[in-house]
């Protein structure tokens, strides 16, 4: 199972980096308009690493209860 999960985080790195690339390029930066997390954690990580440790925790946490919402929508928790 290690394989895959390493191939797993591999492609969402990739994904992530070019979904980064891609806002950063046609949406801009600007605070409070256009400012995605990823944006900001990024931002936020060339100066305030604290910062961006917490926007980040935030992402993953957000992540992690919609996905398990999808898991008890669907009935599929147990098992």
């Amino acid at each position: 199972i290690r394989p895959a999960l390493l191939t797993g985080i591999g492609l969402a790195w990739a994904r992530a980096l070019g979904e980064l690339g891609a806002t950063i390029t046609f949406a801009g930066n600007f605070p409070g308009v256009t400012q995605t997390m990823p944006i900001a954690v990024y931002i936020a990580a060339e100066s305030d690493l604290d910062t961006a440790v917490a926007l980040s925790v935030v992402l993953l946490a957000v992540s992690f209860g919609l996905l398990l919402a999808l898991r008890i929508g669907r009935g599929r928790l147990v098992g």
